[in-house]
């Protein structure tokens, strides 16, 4: 049977399926196990194919006009018929979102905004070409105006969609783009011709990615004197040449590259990507704007003023100087220790501590945390210091106040995140309407946590959309980090860092879908 026709032998289902709210909907059937768990297959994916003791994740979403879910299979007749050998299929799984130049990979919109990837049953014989159409739910656009292939995401190997589909069995992949241009003829096959290549025949069976020069797959060899061909017609190898002497620097790179790893995915919050992912989609973003000499100089004149709020050796959170003697942070972070001694440390920049200056909080001004008479969400407190002294020269931050934050773009948060020494997080405005999407996204590449964030959700009933004075953005910026002041790309200071939608702690790490702050 296939998937649905299994689904169907159950009453249960059938009487769900029939109900009025889901008769216009599609059925989305999300897997349990394999190499992506949460990844998507149709409604005619082989039963043979599910794991015993499989579950499988059955939901009704709204029909998208653009593409159906599940596309039926337009393979040859004959081939499915052997839908129901195991022996005779493979199964592979593609991320939606593909390399860095192919957009909209998936026709269906419900299904990007849902899963992160798919899974794709074939039969052996076919090439990746051919699986990949007939499964239906692919946009045209890979095939017929880009040369583009498969990149394994364990080790980052091109497979050309020429390839046999046997080559793919339980791999997980990105669509790729190798060239930008198509042949007009059927042959998937592309030939370059090159200089001959000294690296020895080891060197040349490294597949390392399409920055290589690739070899003719008719590139004359030879061998003992005599010129001979090689005529394998479906592969493509890269050829990588070793440095002289290398060998020392290789050692120290690998042993630091595990450690590197560990450290990028924990700080950008993408554990189940490559190294080249997170540089190519994320790093060159991050630095746009705070990369400026004269703007980093400006940021670093203005962090002179943000401190950390403590009562006695405990830190609360962030505060920065408003203006006169009169530091500002958020209600949350006093919370109702208005009896408690709160010291302002400025200049808790390393932990030897010996540039720090400690100053007594003389009272508690104005405090506020919940509504305002217009609805909107505020959470401020005003606190007086006893003394302006020994930060006579740092600058009061209402001077360079923008009264209209944006509503895109990068923005800067200057803090003490983790109760630690003080730090700055450049990181990008979500916008308002892009909210839901991003939470989607977050969602997606996080899936094994689904459960619990899906829990803390209906607790805290999340609402991205409320309170016009809010904004959002994905920072790494968490506990003791709220009261820290938010500059935009002009180093103008427009809100306040107040908190996020953490839905997961586990040890130092947090997990959380986006940040927030308030507008000044």
């Amino acid at each position: 049977m296939t998937v649905l026709e299994a689904l169907n032998t159950s009453k249960m289902f059938r009487n769900e399926k029939d109900k009025k709210k889901n008769m216009q909907k599609e059925i989305l059937i999300q897997r349990s196990k394999g190499e992506v768990p949460r990844a998507a297959v149709k409604t005619d994916f082989p039963c043979c194919l599910i794991e015993e003791g499989e579950t499988l994740d059955v939901t009704f979403v709204q029909k998208d006009k653009k593409g159906s879910i599940n596309q039926q299979t337009t393979a040859d007749p004959s081939l499915l018929s052997k839908r129901s050998k195991p022996e005779a299929l493979v199964t592979f799984w593609v991320e939606k979102g593909g390399g860095p130049t192919v957009t909209c990979l998936l026709k269906s919109e419900a299904l990007r905004e849902r899963v992160r990837y798919v899974c794709v049953f074939a039969f052996k014989g076919e090439k990746v070409k051919t699986a990949l159409e007939c499964d239906g739910r692919f946009n045209d656009v890979i095939f017929k105006d880009k040369d583009c292939g498969l990149s394994e995401i364990s080790t980052e190997t091109i497979h050309e969609l020429s390839m046999p589909v046997e080559v793919l069995d339980r791999k997980s992949f990105q669509v790729v783009v190798i060239s930008n241009s198509q042949p007009d003829s059927q042959d998937d096959e592309i030939h370059v011709k090159t200089e001959p290549n000294e690296a020895s025949d080891s060197d040349a069976a490294e597949n390392i990615g399409p920055s290589q020069n690739p070899i003719n797959t008719e590139q004359e060899k030879k061998q003992d004197g005599n010129t001979t061909k090689s005529t394998n017609p479906s592969t493509r190898q890269y050829v990588v040449k070793p440095i002289d002497k290398s060998e020392e620097i290789l050692g120290i790179l690998h042993s630091q590259f595990k450690e590197l790893m560990e450290t990028l995915k924990q700080r950008e919050k993408q554990e189940n990507k490559s190294l080249f992912q997170i540089f190519s989609e994320e790093y060159h973003k991050s630095v746009a704007n705070f990369s400026e000499v004269r703007k980093v100089k400006r940021l670093m004149t203005l962090s002179d003023s943000v401190c950390q709020i403590r009562v006695g050796e405990s830190c609360e959170g962030t505060g920065f100087l408003l203006f006169d003697r009169f530091i500002l942070t958020n209600a949350h972070v006093i919370g109702d220790m208005f009896s408690k001694t709160f010291t302002a440390v400025f200049g808790y920049e390393g932990l030897e501590a010996k540039e720090t200056k400690h100053i007594s909080v003389k009272q508690v001004i104005v405090y506020f945390h919940g509504k305002d008479d217009r609805g909107r969400h505020l959470d401020y407190a005003l606190l007086e210091l006893d003394s302006v002294d020994e930060i006579g020269e740092y600058p009061e931050l209402l001077s360079c106040y923008s009264p209209t934050p944006p509503n895109r773009g990068q923005i800067c948060i200057v803090g003490h995140p983790g109760e630690g020494v003080k730090k700055m997080d450049p990181c990008f405005i979500i916008e308002r309407e892009n909210r839901l999407e991003a939470a989607n996204k977050h969602a997606s590449e996080n899936d094994h946590l689904i459960n619990v964030m899906m829990e803390v959700n209906s607790e805290e009933k999340w609402d991205f959309s409320k309170y016009e004075n809010k904004f959002t953005y994905d920072s790494c910026f968490f506990h003791g980090s709220s009261g820290s002041p938010v500059f935009d790309a002009d180093c103008n200071l427009i809100g306040i860092h107040t908190g996020g939608y953490k839905y997961k702690y586990e040890g130092p790490k947090t997990w959380s879908v986006m940040e927030y702050g308030f507008t000044l």
